[in-house]
């Protein structure tokens, strides 16, 4: 039996009146036809990430990390790095923190202000109270200036071009995605191990899981690859990540980013051999909250 059907033995065993049945029947499929819309609208979400004029985000961030090193030579290399305070393996732990306020400003044509001050952090670098002025231009953030009394023009111009790159790194796409779907990003990222750089390729898998109360979850998967490496020294690389993201449909942007990741780096060397372990979890949320006027 089908649901008008159902409606309408109802009306009768409640003695309705059919006019009364005519206006119930009116306000079911009102009801029924807003319950399949919100159902459908649960169903897909329109993903775009973007930095909005006139608002504040608030980022705490937290990465614990451990990496462990072990050297495979002979005896009398083991001992010699012994003899110099070198342990094996050599493992070390450590816990970062950073703390920062970006406040956007009024629209302007195709871009608006933006101001990034940090509040607190573990990196001598971001020292509490430093402050990054700039402008976001259509997607793109642009810096313009640093103010950090305890840093030299020098220093500031190389954490300003570095600052930079990395806020421009990562490019969403902009699209529609349904529950199951998802995007693909391969992203290069660099990482110096003493007088050498590897340049790795990170490959990040988005996948939607569910939508509620105007957030979007995801799974993310990662795998990580060698894309080159000094031509002297002979490198394995292998690793993965995997972590959950929230997104805010409504202001366009990640309120927590969460990621276990693991990598393996082998290097041959001409008298002996070094495997570094790395294990890390990053922790980050973002609070949102519109620019008081």
């Amino acid at each position: 039996m089908d649901i008008p059907s159902c409606f309408g033995l109802y009306c009768e065993c409640m003695g309705i009146t059919c006019k009364q049945k005519k206006q119930m029947k009116k306000i079911t499929l009102l009801l029924l036809t807003l319950a399949v819309c919100s159902c459908q609208s649960q169903e897909e979400i329109e993903f775009r990430v973007n930095s909005l004029p006139n608002f504040n985000y608030i980022l705490s961030q937290t990465q614990i990390s451990e990496n462990t090193v072990i050297y495979f030579a002979s005896d009398e290399i083991i001992e010699n790095l012994k003899n110099n305070g070198i342990s094996n393996p050599t493992i070390s732990k450590d816990t970062t923190f950073l703390k920062s306020i970006s406040k956007t400003g009024e629209l302007n044509g195709d871009q608006f202000p933006l101001t990034v001050e940090v509040l607190e952090s573990s990196n001598k670098s971001l020292n509490k109270g430093m402050r990054m002025y700039g402008n976001y231009v259509k997607g793109i953030t642009k810096i313009d200036s640093i103010s950090n009394s305890y840093m030299t023009e020098e220093s500031k111009k190389g954490l300003l071009t570095s600052m930079e790159a990395m806020m421009n790194q990562i490019k969403y796409p902009d699209k529609k995605i349904k529950i199951g779907e998802g995007f693909e990003q391969k992203n290069p990222f660099s990482m110096p191990i003493a007088d050498v750089t590897i340049e790795m390729e990170i490959n990040s898998i988005y996948t939607l899981k569910s939508v509620k109360n105007g957030i979007g979850y995801f799974d993310l998967d990662q795998v990580y690859s060698i894309k080159s490496a000094t031509k002297d020294y002979e490198m394995e690389l292998d690793g993965t990540g995997k972590g959950q993201i929230h997104y805010d449909i409504e202001k366009q942007f990640f309120t927590k980013f969460y990621l276990e990741m693991e990598m393996n780096l082998k290097t041959e060397l001409e008298v002996f051999s070094i495997e570094l372990q790395t294990k890390s979890i990053t922790d980050q949320t973002t609070e949102i909250r519109k620019a008081s006027r």
